[in-house]
């Protein structure tokens, strides 16, 4: 009995022998433990196991390295009858600061690694010093550094980068009292220099200065993490970094006590106009429109004055929205007026002064645009462009008198042979419309359509007008009405229903046009159409032939 438990303690201790002799040793290398700052080197950790891939705690060196994500490997093999098996770490790595540093032991199951002591250098050799500077450079200028309370300067910001980042970002430029925006997006080029490709990004920014004094503008900031990596290493590592433009002192003056008007400092303004059409005469009813142009040079777009011009009440003004942009350095502002005399006589459109502070010459300035008087005349509907064409032979026709005297000519003349080829005409024509019966058909309803078209009332024309939207032919067939129906119980409400159409078309809001609006001037206008259809009838029936008892 005693025999038997021998054996079986010997077996244990053979046993427990065998697995601590082949218990999982870790061990952590690195390519060089001499190196420079930022300069990459490789730490590889290996385990003869195989083990959990994320059992590898990497925080050790957060305090005096960066790191980059680890290359894992793993696998088992079977060589004579040995099984072996093994887990790598590889890890690119690079020191922050010159100095003696550790890297410390690292626990993986239940081994441990080995501390290893790291000599950091400002540069280990040539090649490490060309590699801890990174290729980035990054420059700020600025158009001037004299400039007056609300205005603006351009700061342009220009990098250059030859390396691989990874979230790369610039931070805008800073001061006291000072309004920083951006200006259009960023403008990209790669280039090659000394056999080296790098790519150059551009950004502008506009800088308003909002009080008096000298204010620092702290210079723009690149920030980002640099991807360093030698060639076979398993992993990369992205390394922070930054680099700021150099600062630059602005010298803001106030102000100046003796100005008059609004307060617009700038290098250049223009202003320009344009009328259309350019005519010295026009008719009541006739519209022309008035395009004015303001351009400041390096001015934000809130900073743009309020064009407010006072027309005679003699016209009616239809505002358009304005319309805002940029062109290189200059912002602008177009406004477009329809101005709608109402009735004859002259008038004089306003002119448009502004007071501006020419920075470049410090001193008050004046841009002026003329106003121009104009020739009313009276309204004839006939000859307005918007009209039909047949409107003049219509109002002829009204003004025809009602006694003509009759001529008798005795002397025929040539007119017997006249008739007689007529006579001859008129045959071939009926030969020819009896094989073109068809197509002359088709020709006399269009022509009959384009007639009754051209017959059109005020009435009819007005809504029709609306019914296409548009307003300024709309005015004109009301104009027309108008002249013909002064005293009309309806007049007023029909001109206040015609202006609301005309305001809501070209006010600042154009998508908010109401349609209760267009429908109540479509009832008023249908109205007037029957009424004055049975008006028609009425003397219609009373011209009728009396046919004698």
């Amino acid at each position: 009995m005693a025999t038997h438990w021998l054996k079986w303690l010997f077996l244990g201790w053979l046993l427990s022998f065998s697995m601590s002799s082949y218990a999982a040793q870790a061990v952590a290398t690195v390519s060089k433990n001499i190196v420079g700052v930022n300069e990459v080197f490789q730490l590889t950790i290996s385990v003869d196991d195989n083990v959990n891939t994320n059992a590898l705690d990497l925080s050790v060196l957060d305090d005096d390295f960066n790191y980059g994500s680890p290359s894992v490997s793993s696998g088992t093999s079977f060589v004579n009858g040995v099984v072996t098996r093994q887990t790598e770490w590889k890890i690119a790595v690079a020191a922050k600061e010159i100095g003696e540093f550790t890297i410390p032991s690292f626990r993986v199951g239940a081994s441990q690694t080995d501390p290893i002591t790291m000599t950091v250098m400002k540069s280990a050799n040539k090649t490490a010093t060309s590699s801890s500077k990174p290729e980035i450079r990054i420059d700020a200028e600025s158009n001037k550094d004299h400039l007056y309370v609300g205005e603006s300067i351009r700061y342009t910001v220009r990098i250059r980068i030859g390396e691989q980042m990874s979230q790369a970002a610039l931070q805008a430029p800073s001061g006291d009292g000072l309004n920083v925006k951006q200006l259009g997006e960023d403008r990209q080029v790669e280039t090659v220099l000394n056999g080296r490709r790098y790519l150059i990004i551009t950004r502008d920014y506009q800088i308003t200065a909002n009080k008096a004094g000298d204010i620092l503008l702290r210079g723009a900031k690149f920030t980002g993490n640099l991807i360093k990596g030698n060639r076979g290493f398993g992993s990369t590592l992205q390394i922070p970094f930054e680099q700021q433009a150099d600062d630059l002192t602005l010298s803001v003056q106030a102000k100046p006590a003796d100005y008059q008007g609004l307060w617009l400092p700038t290098e250049a303004l223009e202003l320009e106009q344009q009328w259309q059409p350019d005519v010295k005469e026009i008719k009541v009813g006739e519209p022309v429109s008035r395009t004015i142009t303001l351009r400041i040079k390096n001015a934000e777009q809130s900073s743009l004055p309020n064009l407010n011009l006072q027309y005679p009440d003699s016209v009616r003004v239809y505002d358009e929205t304005p319309i805002y942009g940029s062109d290189n350095d200059f912002t602008f502002m177009t406004i477009k007026q329809v101005i709608i005399p109402r009735q004859a006589g002259e008038i004089t459109l306003p002119a448009l002064s502004i007071n501006w502070w020419n920075t470049a010459s410090s001193r008050q300035e004046t841009s002026n645009i003329d106003g121009l008087t104009l020739t009313v005349l009276p309204g004839d509907p006939s000859t307005q462009a918007y009209l039909p064409p047949q409107a003049l032979q219509l109002d002829n026709a009204e003004q025809v008198p009602g006694n003509v005297q009759t001529e008798i000519i005795h002397d025929r003349g040539w007119w017997p042979w006249l008739s007689l080829c007529l006579g001859l005409l008129w045959v071939a024509t009926v030969l020819l419309w009896l094989t073109e019966k068809n197509k002359s058909k088709q020709r006399t309803q269009k022509s009959d359509s384009k007639y009754h078209e051209s017959l059109l009332t005020p009435v009819d024309g007005m809504i029709k007008s609306l019914e296409q939207n548009q307003p300024v032919q709309l005015q004109s067939y009301f104009h027309q009405w108008s002249r013909q129906n002064p005293n009309h119980p309806r007049f007023k409400e029909l001109d206040t229903a015609i202006q609301n159409i005309m305001k809501s078309h070209y006010s600042k809001n154009k998508h908010q046009v109401s349609e209760q609006i267009q429908r109540k001037t479509l009832e008023i206008m249908q109205d007037l159409n029957k009424n004055t259809v049975n008006i028609v009838k009425n003397k219609s029936s009373a011209l009728e032939p009396i046919t004698p008892d």
